[in-house]
């Protein structure tokens, strides 16, 4: 199993623990948040990871190295965050098929990665979970098996399966990646891409029922932290 790791962020949403280091160098119980994810990516059966960097990204190189436990690692610079499907498309060469996605802010237990894997018949799979309140994420629509679309914050209620940050994806992704378009933010958003597999019908998803700590904030990392101590995540 081979992962590329978005670990490009700038972190704004938590200063000042990203003034002298990137996002994924932040540490929650003594450990960069990259780790965790190597953690959980390594249980799940990964092999090979590509990370890409930017901001500080050589301290990311630093403190990481060429291998992290049984995962070879490599890296690739986004020189300018231009967002996460311009971050993926760094990774177009560097793979033979299939991959996964995992973001360096979001961690998961081990056994969603081999269920994302192990989904067949789609160009792009993508870890779908419930939320309470769905309102503050990517909201999908699915039908059967198929993804139908990612609504990015609706302002209606579309239901409780939300994007949970974790994918996997065939080759194809690379070639919708290039036609994607940047988006009201100017930047260019891997939802956006998912969505064009989407409407072509490619896209599928998996339901995520286990633990979830997704790190943007100050206030999200000192939640997960709590969340880490009274319950290991396996």
């Amino acid at each position: 199993m081979k992962a590329v790791i978005l670990a490009a962020g700038l972190g704004k949403r938590m200063k000042p623990l990203t003034d002298k280091v990137p996002k994924a160098l932040v540490e929650m119980n003594g450990k960069p948040l990259v780790c965790h994810v190597l953690e959980s990516l390594e249980k799940g059966g990964v092999k090979e990871a590509l990370i890409v960097i930017g901001y500080g990204g050589e301290k990311v190189k630093k403190r990481l190295g060429r291998k992290f436990g049984s995962i070879k690692l490599r890296y690739v610079k986004q020189a300018v965050p231009m967002g996460t499907a311009h971050a993926v498309l760094q990774a177009k060469g560097r793979f033979k098929g299939k991959f996964l996605v995992a973001s360096a802010d979001v961690i998961f237990e081990k056994g969603m990665w081999k269920k994302l894997w192990e989904k067949k018949g789609f160009g792009a799979v993508v870890a779908l979970r419930n939320e309470k309140k769905p309102e503050r994420f990517g909201v999908a629509l699915v039908k059967g098996k198929k993804l139908l679309q990612i609504v990015e914050k609706p302002k209606k209620r579309l239901g409780n399966l939300v994007n949970a940050g974790a994918y996997c994806f065939s080759q194809t992704i690379f070639k919708e990646l290039e036609k994607t378009k940047a988006s009201s933010r100017g930047e260019f958003e891997l939802t956006d891409t998912v969505n064009a597999l989407a409407s072509k019908e490619k896209a599928g998803f998996v339901l995520y029922k286990g633990k979830c700590l997704d790190i943007g904030t100050l206030e999200e990392l000192k939640k997960a932290e709590k969340a880490l101590v009274s319950e290991t995540l396996q």
